[in-house]
């Protein structure tokens, strides 16, 4: 026998996976100080009674309690094993009673091998751990004979028990439950074993493909992936052709986990496979290795089917594919509707001015129109500008004000920007038009301040008239500004509202040194007091 005492570190890892089972159950002691004085008194009392007077505290919501107990139980040492394996049955104690047991070590071992017997499972299933954990070869007979017990959980305990230990015959004994008659979690427990076999388990796993049917194949093919090795590799990739879908489906997802590129062609080529959870896995699979996949992808967005082509633009918007925005943008006009509402999909997530162009021209199309106002309205700031530029379609730009109007704030910060950056007057005067329309405190400051603009100053006065009373404020200020064009402008804009608060600045600024100025508000005055 083999064993290694374990520090108290592993004892608070241990007692770290209990925290919340225990965090409801246990004597509620006033203090931690206090309660760890009673486990020093009842360790004080010695043999059996200590035990039992000690359990309890396992159940302990302070962690510190927990813990001195725990190295109280293995003090008194051979005398607490039976009571402490006991404790396995019970949920809240299952991990501290099996830190303490693992650090007893030797005298707790005899005892342990006899509990994979023992009548509840709960207990058979810790011992089995137990015996791992401590390395105990010699229970090898008792740990195998497990692997025929009645409660599955118990049989997945000593499925990765025997796969800790190796030796001979390990291998053969979890091929045997591959097999189809065992309950699922049962198999997946000993191919997820298998795979940690490496090149030992290959021949195993290769006959098990070559000669089982299709559900032992899928049993070699998904611990085959898990093993990693190129020879493994190489058979799930020649299962990519399996006749069976299930088998075609975990060799994509094998390929995916080991990050094989090599086969990342072959698996694209499964897009158009006739089960869709195979395409839906191949699918996955290539959106884990863009940049491998891109050569396939991008051909089958050429030049695949109708199915090919929705299925290599999700891959795409799955791995939100930056570079195939140029492409999508083309495929976008696809004579399929279910291919351009794909690509549509896919610019939604690949972002960047290219794939905005893109959703615009999409919004003329009814049948992916909302998913590119959607895709739009997600862009933000970004895609504002491109909307403004874009108009002399009536039906374009009706839906282009309608992906403005709901974009809120994102919509008034690309309206500022383009009014600060943009220089054709056309695209300014539709930020100014977007901003008007927004009809809020915070679209109305940067219009007026528009108005002393030379390009679209005078548009600027004439929709901040349009804005009612979100305007107000900010042309009121403005009738005091160093420029006459402003003070003019805001002027005609107050008169044209009608704005009784601007009546005695009116007449402050019939005393205003430039003539133009005084007649605008002359202009004003007349048309709120007449």
């Amino acid at each position: 026998m083999r064993r290694r005492a374990l520090p108290i570190c592993t004892i608070l890892l241990l007692l770290a996976f209990a925290e919340s089972a225990s965090a409801e159950s246990g004597p509620p002691p006033d203090t931690p100080s206090s309660s760890v004085r009673l486990v020093d008194e009842a360790f004080a009392v010695g043999g059996a009674e200590a035990v039992s007077r000690i359990l309890p505290f396992l159940k302990d919501r302070d962690l510190d309690v927990r813990t001195q107990a725990m190295r109280r139980l293995v003090e008194i040492g051979e005398p607490a094993v039976d009571p402490l394996l006991a404790a396995l049955a019970d949920e809240s104690t299952r991990w501290p009673a099996s830190g303490a047991l693992l650090n007893i070590g030797a005298p707790a071992v005899r005892k342990t091998v006899l509990a994979v017997k023992h009548r509840d499972p709960a207990v058979r299933r810790g011992a089995l751990f137990i015996l791992q954990q401590m390395d105990v070869t010699s229970a090898a007979p008792s740990i195998q004979g497990a692997l025929s017990d009645p409660d599955v959980s118990v049989q997945v305990q000593a499925i990765r028990t025997v796969a800790h230990f190796r030796g001979e015959g390990a291998l053969r004994l979890l091929l045997e439950k591959v097999d189809t008659g065992y309950p699922p979690p049962v198999r997946d427990a000993a191919i997820e074993a298998l795979a940690g076999f490496g090149d030992e388990a290959l021949p195993s796993l290769r006959t098990l493909y070559v000669q089982g049917g299709g559900e032992m194949r899928v049993a070699a093919v998904r611990a085959l992936g898990g093993a990693g090795t190129r020879e493994g590799i190489e058979l799930v990739r020649s299962a990519l052709s399996d006749p069976s879908a299930l088998v075609r489906y975990y060799a994509c997802r094998a390929i995916a986990d080991a990050g094989d590129t090599s086969s990342v062609a072959a698996v694209a080529a499964l897009l158009g496979d006739p089960d869709p959870a195979v395409r839906e896995a191949a699918g996955e699979s290539c959106a884990r290795m863009p940049e491998a996949a891109e050569k396939a992808l991008f051909g089958l967005l050429r030049r695949g089917t109708p199915l090919q082509k929705i299925e290599a633009a999700t891959a795409i918007r799955k791995a939100a594919y930056r570079p195939a925005a140029p492409l999508l943008a083309e495929v976008i006009r696809d004579p399929m509707p279910a291919v351009r509402l794909s690509a549509a999909a896919a610019l939604m997530v690949v972002s960047g001015p290219e794939a905005v162009e893109a959703l615009v021209n999409g919004l003329r199309d009814p049948q992916i129109r909302w998913v590119c106002i959607l895709g739009l309205r997600q862009a933000g700031t970004l895609a504002v500008p491109i909307l403004l530029r874009r108009t002399g379609d009536s039906e374009l730009d009706f839906w282009k004000h309608h992906v403005l109007a709901g974009m809120g704030e994102k919509a008034i910060e690309g309206c500022v920007e383009t009014l600060y950056r943009d220089k054709d007057a056309g695209t300014r005067s539709a930020a100014l038009c977007t901003l008007e329309q927004i009809r809020d405190a915070r679209a109305a400051l940067p219009v007026v301040r528009m108005l002393g603009d030379p390009q679209v100053g005078q548009v600027a006065a004439f929709l901040a008239a349009r804005m009612g009373q979100v305007a107000v404020e900010p042309l009121l200020l403005s009738l005091r500004d160093e420029n006459p064009d402003v003070r003019i402008r805001a002027a005609a804009a107050l008169g044209e509202m009608r704005e009784p608060r601007a009546v005695p600045v009116f007449r402050v600024m019939s005393q205003d040194p430039d003539p133009a100025v005084r007649n605008a508000a002359s202009k004003a005055l007349l048309r709120i007091v007449r």
